[in-house]
């Protein structure tokens, strides 16, 4: 593929202009945010690249099914004793309702082998 199709930087200040994608999919990322404003300074750029009516895949850590110990607020160690950024279910449906978004999907967790837990959530950006 060209070079012109790959961009590298922030993803808090995302390298495209705004409304450039339909889909936007952002894999594990968001939970090594430093606390919850550099979570939601990234989400913000992940929505801002995203089209009126574009979808938005993350899959990210969270606490939605096992305990975690908290280290400072929103920050928990993880299995192998490092430490992330973890939501939980009513911050993610929160957050949705904040952005005037659609779940496309229910959340989903997958409790990762008493390690750690990893969240699926879905959005759709509503057409103005």
């Amino acid at each position: 593929m060209p070079e012109d199709n790959f961009r590298v930087g922030f993803i808090e200040q995302m390298p495209f202009q705004r409304e450039f994608a339909d889909v936007v999919i952002c894999n594990s990322v968001l939970h090594f945010a430093r606390d919850e404003k550099h979570f939601r300074a990234m989400l913000s750029g992940l929505w801002q690249a995203l089209r009126p009516g574009g979808m938005l895949f993350c899959r990210l850590g969270s606490r939605i099914g096992m305990e975690f110990e908290r280290v400072r607020e929103d920050i928990f160690v993880v299995g192998d004793g490092s430490e992330w950024f973890l939501v939980d279910e009513e911050m993610l449906l929160q957050i949705t309702d904040e952005l005037n978004a659609v779940l496309v999907d229910p959340l989903k967790t997958t409790i990762v082998q008493d390690y750690r837990c990893m969240t699926t959530w879905v959005l759709r950006k509503r057409r103005e």
